[in-house]
Protein backbone atom coordinates (compact mmCIF):
# COMPACT_ATOMS: atom_id res chain seq x y z
CA UNK A 1 0.00 0.00 0.00
CA UNK A 2 1.67 3.03 -0.79
CA UNK A 3 1.84 5.58 1.89
CA UNK A 4 0.31 8.76 1.86
CA UNK A 5 2.49 12.17 0.86
CA UNK A 6 0.68 14.53 3.02
CA UNK A 7 0.20 13.69 6.72
CA UNK A 8 -3.38 14.38 8.06
CA UNK A 9 -3.94 18.03 8.02
CA UNK A 10 -1.13 18.89 6.04
CA UNK A 11 -2.83 19.28 2.47
CA UNK A 12 -5.11 22.04 4.08
CA UNK A 13 -2.29 24.10 5.47
CA UNK A 14 -0.51 23.78 2.05
CA UNK A 15 -3.47 25.01 0.16
CA UNK A 16 -3.64 27.94 2.85
CA UNK A 17 -0.31 29.05 2.51
CA UNK A 18 -0.40 29.15 -1.97
CA UNK A 19 -4.02 30.94 -1.22
CA UNK A 20 -2.55 33.32 1.16
CA UNK A 21 0.11 34.27 -1.54
CA UNK A 22 -2.65 34.62 -4.40
CA UNK A 23 -6.19 34.12 -5.29
CA UNK A 24 -6.72 30.91 -7.43
CA UNK A 25 -8.92 28.75 -8.03
CA UNK A 26 -9.04 24.89 -7.99
CA UNK A 27 -6.64 24.19 -11.15
CA UNK A 28 -4.63 26.95 -10.71
CA UNK A 29 -3.74 25.02 -7.01
CA UNK A 30 -3.15 21.46 -8.84
CA UNK A 31 -0.96 23.04 -11.03
CA UNK A 32 0.76 24.70 -8.58
CA UNK A 33 0.98 21.47 -5.88
CA UNK A 34 1.88 19.32 -9.00
CA UNK A 35 4.81 22.07 -9.46
CA UNK A 36 5.66 22.14 -6.05
CA UNK A 37 5.78 18.36 -5.21
CA UNK A 38 5.53 16.61 -8.48
CA UNK A 39 6.86 14.11 -9.09
CA UNK A 40 6.44 12.57 -5.61
CA UNK A 41 2.72 14.16 -4.87
CA UNK A 42 -0.20 13.99 -7.69
CA UNK A 43 -2.63 16.40 -6.94
CA UNK A 44 -6.49 14.99 -7.77
CA UNK A 45 -9.65 16.96 -7.92
CA UNK A 46 -10.86 14.21 -5.22
CA UNK A 47 -8.49 15.37 -2.42
CA UNK A 48 -8.00 19.58 -3.36
CA UNK A 49 -11.70 20.00 -3.76
CA UNK A 50 -12.54 18.83 -0.37
CA UNK A 51 -9.88 20.50 1.92
CA UNK A 52 -10.84 23.73 -0.35
CA UNK A 53 -14.48 23.29 0.70
CA UNK A 54 -13.42 21.99 4.14
CA UNK A 55 -11.19 25.57 4.30
CA UNK A 56 -14.47 27.61 2.83
CA UNK A 57 -16.95 26.06 5.29
CA UNK A 58 -14.34 27.04 8.35
CA UNK A 59 -14.17 30.61 7.16
CA UNK A 60 -10.62 30.32 6.63
CA UNK A 61 -11.32 30.84 2.80
CA UNK A 62 -13.20 33.22 0.81
CA UNK A 63 -14.52 32.04 -2.82
CA UNK A 64 -15.54 34.08 -5.30
CA UNK A 65 -17.78 32.66 -7.73
CA UNK A 66 -17.70 33.73 -11.48
CA UNK A 67 -16.83 32.12 -15.29
CA UNK A 68 -18.26 28.79 -14.27
CA UNK A 69 -14.91 28.85 -11.65
CA UNK A 70 -14.66 30.00 -8.16
CA UNK A 71 -11.58 32.05 -7.14
CA UNK A 72 -10.31 31.44 -3.75
CA UNK A 73 -8.25 34.47 -0.92
CA UNK A 74 -7.23 33.59 2.65
CA UNK A 75 -9.95 35.19 4.50
CA UNK A 76 -8.47 37.38 7.51
CA UNK A 77 -8.97 34.46 10.12
CA UNK A 78 -7.20 31.85 7.47
CA UNK A 79 -4.21 34.62 7.75
CA UNK A 80 -4.24 34.68 11.35
CA UNK A 81 -4.37 30.73 11.33
CA UNK A 82 -1.39 30.46 9.09
CA UNK A 83 0.19 32.52 11.32
CA UNK A 84 -0.56 30.02 14.43
CA UNK A 85 0.74 26.99 12.07
CA UNK A 86 3.92 28.49 10.71
CA UNK A 87 5.35 25.64 12.68
CA UNK A 88 3.73 22.81 11.09
CA UNK A 89 4.30 24.48 7.87
CA UNK A 90 8.00 24.43 8.35
CA UNK A 91 7.92 21.15 9.61
CA UNK A 92 6.13 20.16 5.90
CA UNK A 93 9.05 22.03 4.04
CA UNK A 94 11.33 20.30 5.69
CA UNK A 95 10.53 16.90 5.44
CA UNK A 96 9.48 17.63 1.85
CA UNK A 97 12.53 19.68 0.88
CA UNK A 98 9.93 21.91 -0.64
CA UNK A 99 9.44 26.07 0.23
CA UNK A 100 5.78 26.77 -0.18
CA UNK A 101 6.04 30.03 1.59
CA UNK A 102 8.50 32.38 -0.65
CA UNK A 103 10.82 33.76 1.76
CA UNK A 104 9.98 37.37 1.82
CA UNK A 105 10.51 37.59 5.84
CA UNK A 106 12.45 36.09 8.28
CA UNK A 107 9.43 34.41 9.69
CA UNK A 108 9.30 31.76 7.32
CA UNK A 109 13.23 30.99 7.63
CA UNK A 110 12.99 30.75 11.31
CA UNK A 111 10.16 28.40 11.27
CA UNK A 112 12.13 26.24 9.22
CA UNK A 113 15.20 26.67 11.68
CA UNK A 114 13.06 25.66 14.51
CA UNK A 115 11.57 22.76 13.11
CA UNK A 116 14.88 22.05 11.70
CA UNK A 117 16.38 21.65 15.74
CA UNK A 118 13.33 20.13 17.42
CA UNK A 119 14.63 16.73 17.16
CA UNK A 120 17.99 17.66 18.72
CA UNK A 121 16.23 19.13 21.85
CA UNK A 122 17.62 17.51 25.02
CA UNK A 123 20.62 16.33 23.20
CA UNK A 124 22.32 19.71 22.45
CA UNK A 125 24.57 21.74 24.67
CA UNK A 126 22.05 24.90 25.24
CA UNK A 127 24.97 27.62 26.10
CA UNK A 128 26.96 26.21 23.19
CA UNK A 129 23.71 26.79 20.90
CA UNK A 130 23.09 30.37 22.05
CA UNK A 131 26.50 31.77 21.51
CA UNK A 132 26.23 30.17 18.14
CA UNK A 133 22.96 32.12 17.29
CA UNK A 134 24.60 35.21 19.46
CA UNK A 135 27.32 35.28 16.41
CA UNK A 136 25.24 34.47 13.32
CA UNK A 137 22.91 37.65 14.71
CA UNK A 138 26.21 39.65 14.63
CA UNK A 139 27.22 38.25 11.48
CA UNK A 140 23.62 38.97 9.93
CA UNK A 141 23.69 42.56 11.69
CA UNK A 142 27.29 43.06 9.77
CA UNK A 143 25.99 42.15 6.19
CA UNK A 144 23.01 44.51 6.42
CA UNK A 145 25.25 47.27 7.97
CA UNK A 146 22.96 47.52 10.89
CA UNK A 147 25.39 47.17 13.50
CA UNK A 148 27.23 50.14 11.91
CA UNK A 149 24.02 52.51 11.23
CA UNK A 150 22.83 51.34 15.84
CA UNK A 151 26.68 52.07 16.96
CA UNK A 152 26.07 55.67 15.14
CA UNK A 153 22.68 56.63 16.24
CA UNK A 154 23.90 56.01 19.81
Amino acid sequence: MPRRFFKHGELPLVLLALLAERPMHGYQLMSSLKRLFGPRYRPSPGSVYPALEALEAEGLLEGESGGGRTVYRASSVGAEALEERAENLAELEMRTGVEVRPSRSLDAALSRFKARLAPLSGRVDVEAVAAVLDRAAVEIESRNGLANKEKNDD
